[in-house]
């Protein structure tokens, strides 16, 4: 057990794994310039949801290099 919030564990596998893995100039957050690749989830009310729904497909969608996958 980690003891993180739903945010930590958003930013620990995210903007701070980038930069753990030295990627944190192209990947890691979203901001202009930087490569599109991210998930949009179905409707939900808050990210602390996220924990809660463990066995469900929240995964609206999956981009990669701003391309969607289908």
């Amino acid at each position: 057990k980690m003891k993180m919030t739903p945010e930590e564990a958003i930013n620990a596998a995210t903007i701070n794994g980038a930069y753990a893995m030295g990627l944190s100039e192209t990947h890691g957050s979203i901001t202009k310039g930087k490569k599109a690749n991210l998930i949009v989830t179905k409707p939900i009310s808050s990210y602390y949801q996220i924990p809660y729904a463990f066995g469900s497909n929240l995964i609206e969608s999956v981009f990669v290099e701003g391309k969607i996958l289908e």
